[in-house]
């Protein structure tokens, strides 16, 4: 399918627009000059820029994007007259107005102007830390906040060089995408400094930062790599600093392009943001400093791999996303859906210990769970505007993504993926492409065409099911449509490539299966097959009742990928009523020692979440029984503390163990947590790292007024963002109702950093698939009740999706109505897919409750008098 015919079949789609809302084409950008001053403390910002522009066709007006600017003077070379100027504050846009035509040719643009620092992270903005005593300012430009930089063309496609010049204070440091070419002292205690110019790239990608900063740097291949972060930090910056010394070497042989620019620096600032984690600015990426920072004190093995991760999540993108950019915002997954997926490859490469691929699956999962509901959207989605375009940045644009990605890989092998990745990145570098260009250099190259198979799962949302039946020679595969409503009323048809192995044996068989295409496989007598061998494919796989049973009979000796994927599809199809929970339940009670942490985690976590369903019951308890028996032997494998020898990853399995034991009311675990809580405010260093926050997090959840006081002291003290960070939201987590009322109240004080005060409410409000949610309708209610408050917090960006992805935690229908009545009067039709997600998570977890717990309840209580079996036969 061409792409203009496959993109006719998304804008079909109901609640997308066809027409995009874009800037007229007469006039582009071809170099930004520009040159400002900010005033951090007054939080403003002066500036002017000279555009050279080349005028494509005559026309009497110059639009570009422009929102909270004021300008003084706009004048066109060639022209006497200043042109009359036309602001649409809904548009973002500025109009020049000249009284005769501009006929073709380049002319140059120049405009003075003043614009805010936002004190959240949208355009320039700034971050105070060390009790405000001390200011740094930031640009974060994606989706669309250039503009509130400086005026221009702020659309993906319109790419340009950008000079950039600062005048700021001669003790601080200025960081931009390029290095400084040259400095020289001004008057009042300042400097002007002079950045080398960008390559041409997208104007989201542009960067500025300004603070106390100090830099640790190393050589790599003839780039300087350098991590920038606020004085005092620079040892907690050295991991970061290997990490991306080690990347970049990696990704300049995997995309056979060097990466093109003489330095890359990562950019660490004191917060957060409701919107994002990091940005992948060319030569600047920028991230808060919990995703760069480690200090062996209170940071984890978590927090050890995220930072990795991030770092290699952002690296990718300067070749897919700043080097070849997308032409347009429905093209996002092109930069997103492949980083996330070359963070995970890189990653295990570079740290197999880590086992990331088996991370992948989970990140399936987390896709598959939305995809399969009402709310959902193609990969590739027509994006009308900028607004609607903020709404993109979700988990099927990254982690579909990047299970498609992982499964045309495994599809066309690795060698004729990276040459057809290769060829695209020399093809199109320095340009903007739409999607089907990649596909078109994976076929040149592939002996298994992918572009069929590609426009099936980027231009058609949903969850394929591969339905896979006895039969007298072997099995048969036919396709269906996985919801989770469990209706299977669905008539899309995908390509699915389906890989198969019997379990124990050599032989794999490769094939499509589709609706009007299904599979007999013919195999061995007694052989026990094992349908999307590795978990690669993207789509659920339903057994009939007996290959099920025969399944869960040995699932003790399939590998760990395949453990994790069965699990995951037993726990969907239970509770979309494709197969009796208990199925899910069994396989559950397999976990033992011995099998791979990750494998055990997900068990754990399985059993959070439904534990989470539970909140306000009272047959919660039956099912933490339940639960207890399942992980205390798990546990005892585990202990406190790590033994000598044990893999990275038990540390994680022993995280989320206390975690679980604790909140199903192991008293054991809670007791000896208080204990070591009460030795750590005696002593501080009685504890750190993994110990302490395992410490922490079990006496937060269970904390009484006194504990919850000390924590609160705790945070208020602390010497570290990222720790300040971590403890204020441990006192959201709090079981106790008072205690998170308290939570809710603290939140919007003064004593709480601005970029955090609603991340605040959301730990109050918790997560379902985390095992959290008991606070959510409270949570929901006090951020209704304080909108405009909160909303005045929030970067542009995120006021259309926060109050939504607060519902969306929430069972009670009840809450439906109050959020269509907000949205009614406060998001615009264009960007309401956050409110149809959220409506579909609150019907969805309704529904669990009232039709799959009381099933759940009649097998815990059949299985409560039976020993549960360990042999994992």
């Amino acid at each position: 399918m061409k792409y203009a015919a496959a993109l006719a079949i998304a804008l079909a789609v109901p609640g997308f627009a066809a027409e995009r809302v874009v800037l007229p084409p007469d006039v582009v950008p071809v170099r930004y000059d520009v040159a400002f001053a900010p005033d951090a403390a007054a939080a403003r910002f002066t500036g002017s820029e000279t555009v050279d522009i080349l005028v494509k066709k005559a026309t009497s007006e110059i639009v570009l994007n422009a929102a909270d600017l004021t300008f003084s003077r706009v004048a066109l070379s060639g022209r006497k007259e200043a042109p009359a100027i036309a602001f649409d504050t809904t548009a973002e846009t500025a109009t020049f107005k000249f009284a005769q035509p501009i006929k073709p040719g380049a002319y140059t643009l120049a405009i003075d102007y003043a614009g805010k620092i936002n004190d959240n992270a949208a355009g320039l903005f700034y971050l105070d830390y060390d009790e405000g005593t001390k200011r740094a300012i930031f640009t974060q430009f994606e989706n669309s906040d250039a503009r509130r930089f400086l005026p221009c063309w702020d659309e993906p496609e319109r790419k340009a060089i950008f000079d950039v010049t600062a005048t700021v204070p001669a003790g601080q440091m200025a960081v931009s995408n390029m290095p400084v070419a040259s400095e020289e002292p001004v008057a009042g205690g300042l400097k002007r400094v002079k950045f080398a110019p960008s390559p041409k790239m997208s104007s989201y990608l542009l960067f500025f930062g300004l603070g106390d900063f100090e830099r640790v740097s190393q050589k790599v291949g003839g780039v300087d790599v350098g991590i920038v972060v606020k004085r005092g930090d620079a040892a907690r910056a050295q991991y970061a600093l290997g990490a991306a010394v080690e990347i970049l070497p990696h990704y300049d042989d995997y995309f056979g392009v060097k990466y093109p620019l003489p330095k890359l620096d990562i950019v660490a600032g004191p917060g957060q943001s409701q919107f994002f984690g990091a940005m992948e600015n060319w030569g600047a990426i920028f991230s808060f400093d919990r995703d760069v920072l480690i200090d062996p004190a209170f940071s984890t093995q978590s927090d050890r791999i995220g930072v990795y991760l991030t770092n290699a999540h952002e690296m990718a993108h300067m070749w897919f996303g700043d080097l070849v950019t997308m032409d347009w915002w429905d093209g996002l997954w092109l930069n997103e859906g492949f980083a996330s997926w070359m963070e995970l490859k890189a990653t295990a490469k570079l740290h197999p210990e880590w086992s990331t691929w088996l991370m992948a699956i989970d990140a399936k999962e987390g896709a598959m769970t939305i995809d399969a509901r009402d709310g959902t959207h193609p990969v590739i989605q027509p994006i009308r505007d900028v607004l609607q375009a903020s709404q993109a940045f979700d988990a099927i644009t990254y982690e579909k993504g990047l299970s498609v990605i992982t499964m045309l890989e495994s599809y066309t092998g690795e060698d004729a993926w990276r040459a057809g990745v290769r060829a695209y990145i020399k093809a199109h570098a320095y340009g903007n492409t739409v999607t089907d260009d990649l596909w078109a250099e994976i076929d040149k190259v592939s002996s298994t065409p992918v572009s069929a198979i590609a426009h099936d799962f980027t231009l058609q949302s949903g969850v394929p099911l591969i339905r896979v039946q006895s039969t007298r020679k072997g099995i048969r595969l036919t396709q269906d449509q996985f919801e989770s409503n469990g209706r299977s009323a669905g008539t899309i048809t995908w390509h699915v490539p389906v890989v198969e192995k019997p379990l124990g044996s050599a032989g794999i068989w490769r094939q499509i299966v589709s609706r009007n295409a299904p599979a007999e496989i013919t195999l061995p007598k007694r052989a026990l097959p094992i349908v999307n061998a590795g978990q690669a494919g993207y789509f659920r796989t339903l057994y009939d009742k007996k290959l099920a049973a025969r399944i869960a009979l040995h699932f003790g000796a399939l590998g760990a990928a395949d453990q994790l994927g069965i699990l995951s599809d037993a726990g969907a199809l239970g509770y979309a009523g494709y197969e009796p929970m208990g199925d899910f339940l069994r396989l559950a009670a397999k976990a033992r020692p011995g099998m791979d942490p990750l494998v055990l985690s997900a068990v754990v976590n399985h059993l959070r979440t439904l534990d989470a369903y539970y909140a306000g019951l009272p047959q919660r308890t039956a099912l933490r029984a339940f639960a207890l028996r399942v992980l205390r032997p798990l546990f005892a494998s585990t202990g406190w503390t790590a033994k000598p020898g044990e893999g990275p990853n038990v540390i994680l399995l022993r995280r989320d163990l206390l975690t679980a034991l604790s909140r199903f009311g192991a008293p054991e675990i809670v007791a000896a947590a208080r204990t070591r809580f009460a030795a750590y405010v005696a002593e501080p260093t009685s504890l750190s790292g993994d110990l302490r926050n395992n410490v922490l997090a079990i006496v937060a959840a269970h904390a009484d007024p006194a504990v919850w006081e000390q924590l609160h002291t705790l945070a208020r003290n602390a010497k570290s963002t990222p720790e300040q960070r971590r403890l204020y939201l441990l006192l959201g987590t709090a079981q106790d109702d008072a205690l998170a009322r308290r939570a809710l109240a603290l939140a919007l004080t003064d004593e709480i950093p601005v970029t955090l005060k609603p991340a605040i409410i959301d730990s109050v409000a918790g997560d379902r698939r985390g095992g959290g949610g008991d606070h959510a309708q409270m949570a929901f209610d006090f951020a209704l009740a304080h909108i405009d408050e909160i909303a005045a917090l929030l970067e542009p960006s995120s006021r259309t999706e926060y109050l939504p992805g607060l519902a969306g935690q929430t069972d009670e229908l009840a809450t439906i109505p109050k959020l269509r009545a907000y949205a009614d009067a406060n998001i615009p039709a264009s960007a309401r897919q956050s409110v149809v997600k959220a409506e579909a998570a609150i019907t969805y977890a309704a529904m669990v409750r009232s039709k799959r717990l009381p099933e759940v309840d009649r097998w815990l209580k059949q299985a409560a008098a039976a020993p549960l079996r360990r042999n994992g036969s």
